[in-house]
């Protein structure tokens, strides 16, 4: 696949489905990343993403392939995709393992990291409920085998590169036979914590997770507590 280019592209990202009527792939018009730490004072991370319509993306090549996934009227029928962890309220899924006490991320670093969640291939086809992301690309679909590297950029900002294997499971299909690659530039919007904490353990607990945690304050984000951006 070739690598996405968002000098090339400048908007928030891009994400491309190889084998889809649009080769050169799709805007993405929403996307964020943000953290959470749980009671055991792991990191998570959540990603959300939303893509523009697919007819935006121009003129559809005509389908070489058998199927929906080559067909042009199936995927503008679906108008765009969401990729994400948070849309979908309790039906959210878990996320990323991103660091566990002791093993911080490491936000300053500019070594790329490296994230995975279900890998491939399932264990059980149960697990098809329980995966780190939910997408709704060709009706509400599932996502495995991903893979999201994280690359601090000479701004400040992180190049996100992520990638995965699709199953078009809403008609049924649960081969994860098709594949996504997303690119986007972004920062870490905030971390949220228990509330449950005192302010000394919540301090204690982000700088066991990351390796800067004099980048962040305390706030709130939807009423809950977080470490937000210093600004």
């Amino acid at each position: 696949m070739e690598r996405i280019d968002l000098e090339d592209n400048p908007t928030i990202g891009w994400i491309v489905f190889p084998g889809n009527p649009w080769p050169d792939g799709h805007a993405i018009e929403e996307f964020a990343w943000t953290g959470r730490i749980d009671e055991n004072g792991n990191l998570w991370f959540d990603l959300h993403l939303r893509s523009a319509e697919y007819v935006a993306a121009g003129e559809p090549e005509s389908g070489m392939g058998a199927g929906d996934w080559s067909s042009p009227d199936v995927w503008q029928n679906y108008r765009s995709c969401t990729l994400s962890s948070t849309y979908w309220g309790e039906d959210d899924g878990t996320g990323l393992l991103a660091a566990t006490p002791g093993n911080p991320f490491q936000l300053k670093e500019l070594t790329p990291q490296r994230l995975t969640a279900d890998p491939l291939p399932l264990i059980e086809l149960d697990q098809l409920e329980y995966l780190a992301f939910n997408i709704y690309l060709l009706g509400h679909d599932s996502v495995a085998d991903q893979e999201v590297v994280f690359t601090r950029r000479a701004d400040g900002t992180h190049a996100i590169d992520w990638r995965g294997r699709i199953a078009l499971t809403y008609v049924g299909d649960n081969d994860f036979r098709h594949e996504f690659e997303a690119r986007i530039a972004a920062s870490l919007e905030y971390i949220r914590y228990p509330a449950s904490l005192s302010l000394e353990e919540a301090h204690d607990h982000l700088q066991a997770v990351v390796d800067a945690p004099e980048l962040f304050e305390t706030g709130l984000v939807d009423g809950q507590p977080a470490w937000v951006p210093k600004r």
